[in-house]
Parts: C-alpha cells; sequence; structure tokens
C-alpha cells in the first residue's frame, strides 16, 4: 500500500499529475493515504502479537504474580513495538539512544533549529512554473527542506570550518 501512494505522487513525464496539481483535493488524498498506511500497520501489529519479537511486560506479569488466574479481567492488550514510529516505546528508545550519546560524547554546546520556508527560491521557482500555491504541494516544501536544506546544513557544520572539530555529529550519518 505503502509503494502505491509513493507512485501515485511522484511526477512523472509523459503522464498527466491530475492528483498532483489538485490543490486541496490532493491534500485530503495525502492525509487518507497517511490514515490507511498507519491503519495497515497497526493492524499488522495487533493480528500478529504472538509472531512479534518482546519483552516480559511487568503488568501481566505482576497479575500473575498476584495469583490472579483469571486473566481475563486485564482485558487484551496490544502491544507496540518500538519499531512503530511515535510509539511509546519507539519515544523510549530515542531517548535512550540520545542519553548514551550524551554519556560518550558529552552534553550538546548548540541545539540548533531550521525551519521551512515556504518563500525560498527552489520552492517558489517551481510552483509559479506550475501555478500552484504553497499550501497545494506540501510534497514539494518537505522535499525541499529535508533533502535538500537540512542536508546542506548538516554537511555545512560536519567540515569542522564553522564550529570546530563536531564529534557527536558523525552520528547523523
Amino acid at each position: 500500500m505503502r509503494e502505491f501512494f509513493a507512485f501515485r505522487i511522484q511526477e512523472r513525464f509523459g503522464e498527466s499529475p491530475i492528483i498532483l496539481m489538485s490543490g486541496r483535493l490532493f491534500q485530503q488524498f495525502l492525509v487518507d493515504a497517511y490514515t490507511m498506511i498507519e491503519s495497515n500497520r497497526l493492524r499488522y501489529i495487533w493480528l500478529n502479537q504472538k509472531n512479534l519479537r518482546s519483552e516480559h511486560y511487568d503488568k501481566i506479569v505482576d497479575a500473575v504474580a498476584k495469583g490472579k488466574g483469571d486473566l481475563s479481567e486485564q482485558g487484551k492488550r496490544i502491544y507496540i513495538p518500538s519499531s512503530f514510529t511515535g510509539g511509546k516505546r519507539y519515544m523510549m528508545q530515542h531517548y535512550l539512544d540520545a542519553m548514551a550519546t550524551c554519556k560518550y560524547y558529552g552534553y550538546p554546546d548548540f541545539f540548533i533549529t531550521i525551519t521551512c520556508n515556504p518563500k525560498w527560491p527552489e520552492i517558489t521557482r517551481y510552483l509559479q512554473k506550475h501555478d500552484l500555491k504553497t499550501e497545494d504541494r506540501p510534497d514539494i516544501c518537505c522535499r525541499v527542506f529535508f533533502k535538500m536544506k537540512l542536508d546542506n546544513l548538516v554537511d555545512y557544520l560536519m567540515t569542522g570550518t564553522v564550529l570546530g572539530e563536531i564529534n557527536s555529529g558523525k552520528c547523523l550519518k
């Protein structure tokens, strides 16, 4: 399903990109695609709970230890693995990774934020060519921001000429 939606939102020469030029309809298409993909992932996790590898879960172990032989009142719990983006275990894993990085390299000296500007020339040039507004193509803004601007900033900082030698930035690659 994910591959289908990725195929549909790519602009190809020789094809009429009707959905890409549809403005608000394209936005609704993206939202619907996202919800379908997320629900598909959650359904897979729900149906494959026995096959997914997981650790011992404290609440069920505690219920058994307290002598509650009938665990039906505990309800059926669905455990979201750490591979599910945005889940509790995912957040905890990334937090622990960040703490391990801080322990090894020391605490960060700078916290740099960057935001996307919809008036960047790369974005406006493309949108003017197709007679669109910024809100009509959020995928273009994301691609320019994440793939061009953010990668350029990381490469610029990693050269070591701006802020000096960077130690923990090697984890970004």
